[in-house]
């Protein structure tokens, strides 16, 4: 994990670069995220799911997940207390810490990383733990803390619903009945492509990191920012591994959670936070700091648990 730790720091280098010389421009960050969900990230996800040893005990993982959340959350309630921070900055404060972006980087990263992990239990960790809460929890903290958008809306299903036939969800569905049927390895024809796909999702996301460098939030919004940090890469890695012990976890599939509990703050936890009016300057240096500083903090807590 630390070369493919150090590999990502310097793909946000490049994507730093390349926006301050308006090569690459903050406009075409959506770009870039729809590239990975509409293509490199279906593929990583399938070819994981439709090649991995399943188990039953992947079930707990998404409840690991659940638990973690939770507690994330009465830190962060604690952190935003100790502020007196009002109330978007409170919900800014709620929505970076609790919810980890274990889809666009968590997941390509362990895929990346080498043994000692699930990446079955990654895929299971993302898509039923931090996908449902990105539209229920998420949600309802945003419009509940936040200042402008329809403050009544609460947990957005519909957005849940679409979040849950996203191409990578599909991918999870199909990659289930190809593992489940016994169909083996995909031929090379299907293999090959997908697997090249999947390789490009990390690059990907690394530049979009790059492209959200904002030195103004970070001045604005430094003693929020460091709480966070603090909180999402430092505690969130001993509350996972307090939790997934207490579950009984499988010993990979506790790397894996204790990992996913550690990863940087979410990319939709800032846009559905500026969406609904929580301070988008905490948010924007939240989703930077923590994914540039996670590339030093997961190759730590890596090689503590394994």
């Amino acid at each position: 994990m630390i070369s493919t730790s150090v590999a990502a720091l310097v793909i946000i280098l490049v994507g730093v670069i390349l926006r301050r010389f308006w090569i690459i421009r903050p406009e075409h960050g959506p770009v870039l995220v729809n590239v990975v969900i509409y293509a490199s990230l279906p593929a990583l996800v399938f070819m994981i799911i439709a090649t991995e040893q399943l188990s039953v005990g992947l079930i707990l993982v998404p409840i690991a997940g659940y638990l973690i959340h939770v507690v994330m959350l009465a830190i962060a309630w604690v952190w935003a207390r100790l502020r007196h921070a009002d109330r978007p900055t409170s919900g800014a404060i709620l929505v970076a810490t609790a919810v980890g972006n274990t889809g666009f980087f968590g997941l390509p990263l362990i895929a990346a990383s080498g043994l000692g992990v699930s990446l079955a239990a990654a895929v299971f960790y993302d898509a039923f733990a931090t996908g449902v809460l990105t539209w229920t929890s998420t949600m309802l903290i945003a419009t509940s803390f936040g200042t402008s958008g329809d403050r009544t809306r609460g947990v957005d299903w519909r957005g849940l619903a679409r979040g849950l036939t996203m191409p990578p969800m599909i991918a999870l569905a199909l990659g289930l009945a190809w593992n489940l049927a016994g169909l083996g390895l995909p031929p090379s024809l299907i293999a090959r492509p997908l697997d090249l796909l999947g390789a490009a999702t990390l690059p990907l996301v690394m530049l979009y990191a790059g492209l959200m460098l904002d030195i103004d939030a970070l001045r604005s919004a430094w003693p929020e920012v460091s709480m966070i940090t603090v909180t999402r890469l430092g505690i969130g890695a001993f509350v996972g591994l307090a939790i997934g012990t207490l579950l009984g976890l499988a010993t990979a599939q506790l790397h894996t959670v204790v990992l996913m509990a550690a990863m940087p703050t979410a990319t939709m936890s800032l846009v559905l936070g500026v969406r609904y009016g929580l301070r988008r300057d905490v948010l924007v240096a939240a989703v930077f700091v923590t994914t540039v500083l996670c590339t030093i903090t997961l190759p730590i807590v890596r090689g503590l648990i394994l």
